[in-house]
């Protein structure tokens, strides 16, 4: 007698289990389909927003003139490298991130070197990349659209600290080829993702970096762009032409 009355219950319990168990199969099921979700939802990627203050010895309507002088700037340590501004073409001798440093070190060239110069500003708008991307490719893109200024910040210190005799120039190579490798890891990390990617943001800015670090090998290499060109003229001009490649990658 008691065996009968106790089947009911054990029945009881074997289905409820059973129901139970379907319960959290269809709950692991539907979080599963969140989280991937979650993680390739649709997203927007934004490069930085930044002005810069660019420091320049000279400037002329006609692009030539403006070359054939860079190269006796470039004998004094001045970077040399010739940007387009509005109607005129500017030899820059350095770029800041702050105008009052611009300013001292436009005092002082005109006191030291008796060299009239022009400061003028500018802007590096932000862009925006939309499409599905997971979290790991939204922190690549973010970090690929950032590195162009991130590697004029390295290179930039590395030329203030070879000018005021912080670095020798076996230190400053040094430094020039961490931030090489710096550069070259966010490189990598883009072309294994996107590196057969077909939207066209994608691969201009695939060729961008790739642009970018072959001038980061020339500096690595220490490549003159003329036989009189020092290695301080060459880290300003070097990180000025990756500059001028990103503005241009950012307003075509």
């Amino acid at each position: 007698m008691p065996k009968i009355l106790n089947q009911p219950k054990k029945n009881f319990l074997i289905f409820f289990s059973s129901l139970f168990f379907l319960f959290l199969l269809i709950l692991a099921f539907l979080l599963s389909n969140l989280i991937v979700k979650t993680d390739s939802d649709t997203q927007e990627v934004y490069s930085p927003t930044f002005e810069l203050y660019f420091l320049a010895l000279s400037k002329s309507k006609l692009e030539n003139e403006s070359l054939t002088r860079s190269e006796d700037f470039q004998k004094i340590g001045a970077g040399g490298f010739v940007w387009k501004n509005e109607d005129y073409y500017y030899v820059v001798s350095s770029i800041y991130q702050n105008k009052n440093d611009a300013i001292k070190v436009q005092n002082s060239i005109k006191l030291n070197q008796n060299l009239d110069s022009e400061i003028f500003a500018v802007k590096f708008n932000s862009i925006t990349l939309s499409g599905t991307f997971t979290n790991e490719e939204k922190k690549v893109l973010t970090k690929a659209l950032q590195s162009s200024y991130d590697y004029y910040k390295e290179v930039f210190d590395i030329a203030i600290s070879l000018d005021t005799n912080v670095y020798n120039e076996i230190s400053a190579r040094l430094a020039v080829n961490n931030a090489h490798s710096n550069f070259n890891c966010i490189y990598d990390d883009f072309n294994t993702l996107f590196s057969y990617s077909n939207i066209d943001i994608i691969k201009d800015l695939s060729n961008l970096l790739n642009q970018s670090i072959e001038i980061s090998k020339k500096l690595c290499s220490g490549l003159q762009e003329n036989s009189s060109q020092n290695y301080n003229s060459i880290l300003k001009y070097r990180y000025t032409e990756i500059l001028n490649l990103y503005y241009n990658f950012i307003n075509n």
